[in-house]
């Protein structure tokens, strides 16, 4: 949900250093490109879908969309994209998970409310989960203080409000859930059984923010995902 690209970090090295696809059996690379939200503006779906067409790759390309940007490229999946070969929704959702949480959520002080004592025990319980590192920890507080808390708030309310329209899509995809996911229950894959006619499901093992927790098999779990959907598009 911040949208900042630097809880990416970690994940982005395993590609660059060819971990992940030595860990997903491949032998060949994938180029990565990390697609910023803008911290001004609105924020809702489709305004963010806009944003991101700007930045996408002028050659074939598998968009990776983590938790709140699933609703980005739900957004996309129902238009025109030039290159876009497929989805790989993560702990993702169509209609908002907690919605009263989540909307409670956008009225505090965000900002006061991570330099409380207990905030890192709740950061562990519902995100990183309970084996996350001080680094991690960090990073994940390094990118919340990026994003202006005003931003923050606006993508709450939209999760609070995100309804699954019923759309359909036939742009191949993958979902790839955390076993361990305490933010988004399992019962939400059924919107994307229903919304996209040609998906596949995985999972990892690890908590809601999984690419964060567990970049090495998130990364190869990206890896597989690539090749299965490039593999139907044949």
């Amino acid at each position: 949900m911040d949208g900042t690209g630097l809880l990416f970090e970690p994940l982005v090295k395993y590609f660059q250093n060819g971990t992940a696809q030595e860990h997903a059996g491949q032998d060949h690379s994938l180029a990565i490109q990390v697609l910023p939200l803008p911290t001004d503006g609105a924020q809702d779906y489709r305004t963010l879908a806009a944003n991101v067409v700007a930045q996408l790759p002028t050659e074939d390309f598998v968009l990776v969309a983590e938790s709140f940007s699933g609703g980005i490229a739900a957004c996309l999946s129902q238009q025109p994209v030039p290159h876009l070969k497929g989805i790989i929704f993560v702990a993702s959702f169509l209609s908002g998970p907690k919605k009263l949480i989540a909307l409670l959520a956008s009225f505090l002080p965000i900002r006061h409310l991570t330099m409380l004592p207990f905030s890192g025990a709740v950061y562990r319980l519902l995100m990183l989960g309970k084996n996350a590192t001080p680094a991690q920890m960090t990073l994940f507080q390094a990118a919340l203080n990026t994003v202006p808390a005003n931003v923050l708030k606006a993508r709450l309310r939209v999760i609070a409000k995100a309804k699954y329209d019923g759309f359909t899509s036939n742009v191949p995809a993958v979902y790839i859930a955390a076993t361990n996911d305490r933010l988004v229950p399992a019962i939400k894959k059924q919107q994307f059984e229903q919304a996209y006619s040609n998906i596949t499901f995985a999972e990892i093992n690890g908590p809601h923010f999984i690419l964060q927790a567990n970049p090495k098999d998130g990364s190869a779990a990206i890896v597989k995902a690539t090749n299965l959907i490039l593999s139907k598009r044949c």
